[in-house]
Protein backbone atom coordinates (compact mmCIF):
# COMPACT_ATOMS: atom_id res chain seq x y z
CA UNK A 1 0.00 0.00 0.00
CA UNK A 2 2.68 1.97 0.94
CA UNK A 3 4.54 1.99 -2.27
CA UNK A 4 1.06 2.33 -4.33
CA UNK A 5 0.38 5.85 -2.42
CA UNK A 6 3.70 6.88 -3.86
CA UNK A 7 2.68 6.26 -7.32
CA UNK A 8 -0.41 8.40 -6.74
CA UNK A 9 2.05 11.16 -5.24
CA UNK A 10 4.28 11.15 -7.94
CA UNK A 11 1.79 10.71 -10.63
CA UNK A 12 -0.25 13.81 -8.76
CA UNK A 13 2.86 15.98 -8.86
CA UNK A 14 3.39 15.39 -12.60
CA UNK A 15 -0.37 15.86 -13.81
CA UNK A 16 -0.53 18.85 -11.99
CA UNK A 17 2.47 20.23 -13.11
CA UNK A 18 1.51 19.37 -16.83
CA UNK A 19 -1.73 21.26 -16.05
CA UNK A 20 0.01 24.42 -14.95
CA UNK A 21 2.61 23.90 -18.62
CA UNK A 22 -0.92 23.40 -20.51
CA UNK A 23 -2.01 26.63 -19.34
CA UNK A 24 0.49 28.51 -19.43
CA UNK A 25 1.95 27.31 -22.68
CA UNK A 26 -0.94 25.60 -24.83
CA UNK A 27 0.69 22.67 -25.47
CA UNK A 28 1.32 19.06 -23.79
CA UNK A 29 4.48 18.26 -22.24
CA UNK A 30 5.29 14.68 -22.22
CA UNK A 31 4.00 13.41 -18.48
CA UNK A 32 7.13 10.71 -18.64
CA UNK A 33 9.69 13.50 -18.67
CA UNK A 34 7.91 14.90 -15.67
CA UNK A 35 8.52 11.29 -13.47
CA UNK A 36 11.62 11.06 -11.34
CA UNK A 37 13.79 8.48 -13.11
CA UNK A 38 12.67 5.82 -9.57
CA UNK A 39 9.56 5.97 -10.98
CA UNK A 40 9.29 2.45 -12.88
CA UNK A 41 11.23 1.20 -9.94
CA UNK A 42 8.20 1.82 -7.97
CA UNK A 43 6.04 0.14 -10.82
CA UNK A 44 7.85 -3.02 -10.42
CA UNK A 45 7.78 -2.55 -6.40
CA UNK A 46 3.74 -2.48 -6.65
CA UNK A 47 4.17 -5.89 -9.02
CA UNK A 48 3.31 -4.12 -12.02
CA UNK A 49 5.14 -3.77 -15.60
CA UNK A 50 3.97 -0.73 -17.29
CA UNK A 51 1.27 2.21 -16.62
CA UNK A 52 -0.35 3.83 -19.16
CA UNK A 53 -2.73 6.95 -18.77
CA UNK A 54 -5.21 7.50 -21.23
CA UNK A 55 -7.44 10.97 -21.60
CA UNK A 56 -11.17 10.00 -21.92
CA UNK A 57 -10.58 12.10 -25.36
CA UNK A 58 -7.93 9.28 -26.42
CA UNK A 59 -5.21 11.33 -25.95
CA UNK A 60 -1.99 9.60 -23.80
CA UNK A 61 -0.88 11.68 -21.12
CA UNK A 62 1.96 9.09 -19.87
CA UNK A 63 3.56 6.15 -21.12
CA UNK A 64 5.82 4.17 -18.60
CA UNK A 65 7.18 0.99 -19.79
CA UNK A 66 4.86 0.23 -22.41
CA UNK A 67 3.85 1.85 -25.62
CA UNK A 68 0.37 2.00 -27.14
CA UNK A 69 -0.15 0.97 -30.50
CA UNK A 70 -2.23 3.16 -33.53
CA UNK A 71 -5.53 3.15 -32.84
CA UNK A 72 -5.70 1.01 -29.35
CA UNK A 73 -6.43 3.92 -27.15
CA UNK A 74 -9.58 4.73 -29.27
CA UNK A 75 -10.12 1.03 -28.93
CA UNK A 76 -9.89 0.56 -25.13
CA UNK A 77 -11.85 3.68 -24.55
CA UNK A 78 -14.97 2.62 -26.71
CA UNK A 79 -14.31 -0.78 -25.17
CA UNK A 80 -15.54 0.98 -22.04
CA UNK A 81 -18.59 1.61 -23.64
CA UNK A 82 -20.09 -1.93 -23.63
CA UNK A 83 -16.72 -3.47 -21.51
CA UNK A 84 -18.46 -7.37 -21.52
CA UNK A 85 -17.26 -7.19 -25.16
CA UNK A 86 -14.11 -7.98 -24.16
CA UNK A 87 -14.76 -11.57 -22.95
CA UNK A 88 -15.72 -12.59 -26.36
CA UNK A 89 -13.27 -9.73 -28.43
CA UNK A 90 -10.24 -9.66 -25.89
CA UNK A 91 -8.24 -6.32 -25.75
CA UNK A 92 -5.35 -5.40 -27.96
CA UNK A 93 -2.46 -3.27 -25.74
CA UNK A 94 0.41 -2.85 -27.05
CA UNK A 95 -0.13 -5.00 -30.18
CA UNK A 96 -0.54 -7.99 -27.65
CA UNK A 97 -3.82 -9.19 -27.64
CA UNK A 98 -5.29 -10.21 -24.30
CA UNK A 99 -7.71 -12.59 -23.83
CA UNK A 100 -10.88 -10.85 -21.80
CA UNK A 101 -11.51 -12.11 -18.86
CA UNK A 102 -13.29 -9.59 -16.95
CA UNK A 103 -15.03 -6.62 -18.02
CA UNK A 104 -17.55 -4.36 -16.18
CA UNK A 105 -17.92 -0.24 -16.15
CA UNK A 106 -15.49 0.51 -14.12
CA UNK A 107 -12.33 -2.14 -15.48
CA UNK A 108 -11.42 -4.49 -17.37
CA UNK A 109 -9.08 -7.76 -17.43
CA UNK A 110 -7.09 -9.63 -20.22
CA UNK A 111 -5.07 -12.18 -19.56
CA UNK A 112 -2.29 -13.80 -21.97
CA UNK A 113 0.04 -16.90 -20.28
CA UNK A 114 1.86 -15.68 -17.50
CA UNK A 115 1.02 -12.04 -18.36
CA UNK A 116 -2.43 -9.54 -18.36
CA UNK A 117 -3.36 -6.14 -18.60
CA UNK A 118 -5.62 -4.44 -15.88
CA UNK A 119 -7.34 -1.02 -17.75
CA UNK A 120 -9.55 1.00 -14.77
CA UNK A 121 -11.24 3.86 -15.70
CA UNK A 122 -11.61 7.00 -13.70
CA UNK A 123 -13.74 10.33 -14.05
CA UNK A 124 -11.10 11.99 -16.19
CA UNK A 125 -8.62 9.18 -17.88
CA UNK A 126 -8.35 5.53 -18.06
CA UNK A 127 -5.39 3.74 -15.99
CA UNK A 128 -3.89 0.72 -17.86
CA UNK A 129 -0.87 -1.25 -16.25
CA UNK A 130 0.47 -4.34 -17.76
CA UNK A 131 1.99 -7.22 -15.18
CA UNK A 132 3.81 -10.52 -15.01
CA UNK A 133 3.43 -13.68 -13.09
CA UNK A 134 6.36 -13.14 -11.58
CA UNK A 135 5.58 -10.36 -9.90
CA UNK A 136 1.82 -10.63 -8.96
CA UNK A 137 -0.86 -12.78 -9.18
CA UNK A 138 -3.66 -11.14 -11.40
CA UNK A 139 -5.71 -9.92 -8.11
CA UNK A 140 -3.31 -8.53 -6.69
CA UNK A 141 -2.34 -6.44 -10.05
CA UNK A 142 -5.99 -5.62 -10.40
CA UNK A 143 -6.52 -4.49 -6.73
CA UNK A 144 -3.28 -2.11 -7.31
CA UNK A 145 -4.84 -0.86 -10.57
CA UNK A 146 -8.11 -0.20 -9.43
CA UNK A 147 -6.95 1.41 -5.81
CA UNK A 148 -5.50 4.01 -8.61
CA UNK A 149 -8.37 4.54 -10.22
CA UNK A 150 -10.14 5.02 -6.89
CA UNK A 151 -7.74 7.61 -5.80
CA UNK A 152 -7.81 9.20 -8.78
CA UNK A 153 -11.75 9.18 -8.97
CA UNK A 154 -11.53 11.23 -5.80
CA UNK A 155 -13.57 14.97 -5.69
CA UNK A 156 -11.08 17.47 -7.10
CA UNK A 157 -9.01 14.83 -8.52
CA UNK A 158 -10.15 16.14 -12.41
CA UNK A 159 -8.57 19.09 -12.35
CA UNK A 160 -5.59 17.45 -13.11
CA UNK A 161 -5.90 16.76 -16.22
CA UNK A 162 -7.93 19.70 -17.15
Amino acid sequence: MKVLLSICLVLCLALSVNAVRLRTHNKLPSLSDLLPPEFGDSLREAGLSSLVLIGLDGRILLESGLKLKSGESAAIINLFKNPKKVLTTGVTVGGVKYKGSKGDKSSIIGKKGATGVIIARTNTFIILSTYDKKMKTDDEAAKSVETLAEVFSLPGMEILIK
